[in-house]
């Protein structure tokens, strides 16, 4: 049985920075430098995903590491379908869960265990299901296959209350979906720019800049 998260942990954290990295669990050296850079810039929360070989094994010997290295480290899982991963990995030590789609059986499983929920959505129906099934923030996935900017701007006239993050985002789409409305970003991959994964200093410099085009 896990001990219990502090329900505003993710709220809190995306509140304050702006920014919640995604990264891959697989290599150690890349966690450990993402992790770094996030006490380095005071970006407080950092994502694993579940994606790919050995990912899960991986994410869970992650977050038991960065428990010890990194107390500080406010660390969830994402790629998170379905309630049953939820609670696994839950269970396990995640402090949020990101999931690309909305799975309202997903928001139960996190409101029980007090942690926080950002589902994915794709339209302004679905931005609506989302927070009604206990959404903290919600993710707009895919946002690479549409202008996000204008999305963004057409779904807040209506809804100017909708706390929306559109994710894996570069540096340079980062101030105009701050200008659109954006409460936040997912940042990974994309926002390094050609720097090394396992780089810290390097890391650091990408997310102080990402953290200044969005206001943070």
């Amino acid at each position: 049985m896990s001990a219990p998260h502090a329900p505003n942990a993710l709220h809190d954290a995306l509140a304050s920075a702006r920014l919640l990295p995604a990264i891959p669990p697989q290599r150690e050296a890349e966690v450990r430098a993402w992790a770094d850079a996030c006490i380095a810039t005071n970006v407080p929360a950092l994502e694993l995903l579940l994606r790919g070989d050995g990912a899960e094994q991986a994410a869970l010997a992650a977050i038991r590491n960065l428990a010890l290295s990194h107390p500080a480290l406010i660390v969830g899982v994402g790629s998170i379908y379905d309630a049953v991963a939820a609670r696994r990995l839950i269970a396990a030590g995640a402090r949020f869960v990101v999931s690309p789609i909305t799975d309202p059986e997903t928001g139960v499983a996190c409101r029980e265990a007090g942690v926080g929920w950002l589902p994915g959505a794709f339209t302004p129906t679905e931005i609506a299901l989302a927070e009604r099934s206990g959404a903290t923030f919600v993710k707009l996935f895919p946002a690479l296959a549409i202008d996000a900017p204008a999305f963004l701007r057409s779904v807040l006239a209506p809804s100017p209350n909708a706390k929306i993050v559109p994710t894996n985002v570069s540096l340079e789409e980062i101030p105009p979906l701050t200008a659109a409305g954006a409460v936040g970003f997912g940042v990974g991959a994309r926002l390094l720019g050609g720097a090394a994964a396992d780089d810290a200093a390097a890391i650091a410099e990408r997310l102080r800049a990402a953290r200044s085009a969005a206001g943070a």
